[in-house]
């Protein structure tokens, strides 16, 4: 019988372990509507990743660049982070305007705030990172794939001005 409860109780404390680990390794993306909102809280530099579901370069970043620990720890803790699909479906409300999905054509097309966030030199390709200050204005924007140590070092020299 002791040992039965010794057992539970060694489960018990690994699952919480596990499920705190799990809860650490997933970063915190904010929908771009709900920043307004944090920002009359807390004013931060929003980081906005657009990425595409074909993207391999973005998909990469998901899976290695945002799971370095840390990006996760500065980005959870310095700025607001959002990650937004360049083809999105729904109309997104932000910075006062509504932003909706152009069709151009079957099952293509692009979402008007990716357009208007990720835009350098009259083009949008995947994956942007793009940085607004808490007044929504960008103040940094690099399109193609970045490693951790590239955002870290692009993250902290923002955050010390």
């Amino acid at each position: 019988m002791k040992s039965l409860l010794s057992l539970q109780k060694t489960i018990f404390i690994v699952l919480c372990f596990l499920s705190s680990m799990m809860a650490f390794s997933q970063m915190k993306s904010h929908p771009l509507e709900r920043v307004e909102q944090l920002q009359k809280i807390e004013q931060k530099n929003v980081v906005v990743f657009l990425h595409t579901d074909w993207c391999n370069y973005c998909k990469a970043m998901q899976s290695k660049t945002f799971k370095d620990k840390n990006v996760q720890q500065l980005l959870s803790e310095k700025f607001y982070f959002a990650d937004l699909n360049g083809e999105e479906k729904e109309e997104i409300n932000f910075a006062g305007s509504v932003f909706r999905f152009h069709p151009t054509g079957f099952k293509t097309g692009y979402h008007e705030l990716a357009a208007s966030l990720g835009n350098i030199e009259g083009q949008v390709s995947y994956p942007t990172l793009v940085i607004l200050n808490p007044e929504n204005e960008i103040i940094f924007q690099y399109n193609g794939f970045m490693s951790a140590n590239q955002i870290v070092g692009v993250l902290q020299k923002i955050e010390k001005g």
